[in-house]
């Protein structure tokens, strides 16, 4: 498996992940505009435009898009986060080209009516609403903007219904012209296609579309950690049962401890093996499902559990919580944990090399985070070498119920 990045004068990025006896090719445009670039007065617009590039073009309608697309068999996405915007497709090398001349001409010949504008933020509107009916969606929003006050990761990815109702057409105009420049963008591919097909592309379809010139936006890499003070926050909800995160403040997403962290993830919150699923569900019966996880940025993270059970259990399931850490800070992890979790982490890692999208996921996540992308004989040694003490260590280090913030949804 070959990565290969190359820079262009323009400032343009472009990713190849020759991927041997593969029939499809996964294609993604990245751009380095998100919800933490927003301005007070355009929070939700990164997600706005996201939607807006399927609206038409100066040569295609937005239904002509969708059935081109379709016709050629074609799976076509696009996702919003806080620091990027995705457009994704996954097709057959014989239709590479059309995809491409087809993101190509949503990237830079954005045109829609003002008809289609309006329509689209009312289903941005019902969208927002959908998430805000599910407890499980309130939760990790309230958890996130508890934990990120008064930061760029403080406000919704969505914005609000009042955010998105307040935008007009030329604001999508202008962040589109402002935010989708070359140096802001990658274009990766992973699967089956060459170097060579994906540089005669690029110059076919971006190249000669990029007047200005300048070198790729990195991220500065940084040793900053957000601490915020512990609290608990809730939402009333009508729901039958309380939905509960406990967030612990960690390590940055650029940290070395982010490796231990994620085992500690694993066995202590990770599945169904993991320790916490062990003891309060199928040992106490509490709930019916309680899992971890991490959410890392620039500014700093945190490793949060997260359990929905009906209200009166969520004491005794946090109070179970307590003495499940108090056990793992005296103790520590055994070595059977650890080699379960190597296995599942080198399996893990074999298992995305089967998967265009995730490559390619992997890769631009790795070249807009690092300005490199790891080989992946680098991130298996990583694994490979984890230790016992490493995990205990960032066990003992951030497992402080002196710091967790507590968020609840429910009754």
């Amino acid at each position: 498996m070959a990565k290969i990045v190359k820079n262009y004068p323009s400032g343009l990025r472009l990713i190849v992940d020759e991927m041997q006896n593969f029939k499809s090719v996964s294609t993604a445009i990245t751009i380095m505009v998100g919800s933490s670039d927003e301005r007070p007065n355009e929070h939700g617009l990164s997600h706005f435009c996201e939607h807006m590039l399927f609206k038409g073009t100066k040569k295609r309608s937005g239904t002509e898009i969708i059935n081109q697309l379709s016709f050629l068999g074609v799976d076509y996405n696009a996702w919003t986060g806080e620091n990027c915007t995705c457009y994704h497709t996954k097709g057959i090398a014989d239709n590479v080209e059309t995809t491409v001349e087809i993101l190509a001409d949503m990237y830079f010949n954005l045109k829609f009516n003002e008809d289609d504008f309006y329509k689209e933020g009312d289903v941005i509107v019902q969208e927002i609403a959908m998430h805000e009916d599910n407890p499980r969606s309130v939760l990790f929003e309230l958890a996130n903007s508890t934990f990120f006050y008064g930061t760029k990761y403080q406000h919704p990815i969505a914005g609000t219904a009042k955010d998105v109702k307040s935008f007009q057409p030329k604001d999508v105009y202008n962040y589109i012209k402002k935010h989708y420049i070359a140096s802001k963008t990658v274009l990766s591919f992973a699967g089956d296609i060459t170097l060579e097909k994906a540089e005669k592309l690029v110059e076919k379809y971006f190249t000669p579309n990029f007047t200005e010139f300048t070198k790729p936006q990195v991220l500065e890499i940084t040793d900053e950690v957000l601490l915020p003070k512990s609290k608990e926050v809730k939402k009333n909800k009508k729901t039958e049962q309380q939905h509960v995160m406990l967030s612990f403040p960690v390590c940055n997403q650029f940290g070395h401890e982010r490796y231990a962290l994620r085992f500690l993830n694993s066995i202590f919150s990770g599945d169904m093996s993991s320790r916490l699923f062990m003891n309060v569900r199928e040992r106490l019966g509490l709930v019916y499902t309680i899992h971890g996880g991490m959410e890392l940025t620039d500014i700093g993270g945190y490793y949060y559990i997260f359990f929905s059970c009906t209200p009166q259990n969520t004491k005794k399931v946090i109070e179970t919580i307590k003495i499940e850490i108090d056990k793992l800070l005296k103790n520590g992890i055994t070595e059977d944990e650890l080699e379960k979790t190597k296995n599942q982490k080198q399996t893990d890692l074999l298992f995305e090399t089967e998967n265009g999208e995730a490559v390619n996921s992997i890769n631009v996540d790795q070249l807009i985070k690092f300005n490199k992308i790891l080989p992946f004989e680098e991130r298996l040694k990583i694994y490979k070498d984890m230790k016992v003490a490493d995990i205990d260590g960032v066990a003992r280090k951030y497992l402080d119920m002196n710091k967790v913030i507590i968020s609840v949804v429910g009754k």
